[in-house]
């Protein structure tokens, strides 16, 4: 009788061990380029850079151009993910979120800069569940 109770402890305590649990995390976060924050205890988010080929307000372009944030997101001391969100592809799951994913805010992108003038980049994105 005594080896029942322990089978359900047993089982628990290797389940516990098999997978790193995933972190806690959540908010809203807002950082500029080459900045990083701590989403989460030992998880850290940098804006790494920004491609933006938009074309600026007032000329007549072939194409409208495109804009695209880059990320990266390390847990500890393991090997950095990269990651690229945009208008087109405002969400990504990278696995160090253990199934949550990181969600741009569209409505706070900076519109296209005028010819010769530069922009301030910030991102704005919040960690919510998959």
């Amino acid at each position: 009788m005594r080896h029942l109770f322990a089978l359900p402890v047993l089982c628990a305590t290797l389940a516990a061990c098999a997978a790193p649990a995933a972190p806690r995390i959540a908010g809203t976060f807002t950082l500029e380029r080459g900045a990083r924050v701590e989403v989460a205890p030992g998880v850290t988010v940098a804006f790494e850079a920004v491609d933006d080929s938009r074309c600026p307000p007032g000329v007549q372009c072939v194409w409208a151009g495109k804009l695209s944030y880059r990320f990266s997101i390390r847990r500890g001391s393991e090997a950095s993910e990269t990651f690229a969100l945009s208008p087109a592809q405002p969400s990504a799951a990278p696995a160090v979120l253990g199934g949550r994913r990181i969600v741009l805010d569209v409505s706070a992108i900076p519109p296209a800069a005028a010819q010769g003038a530069s922009i301030v980049y910030r991102a704005t994105f919040t960690i919510a569940p998959a």
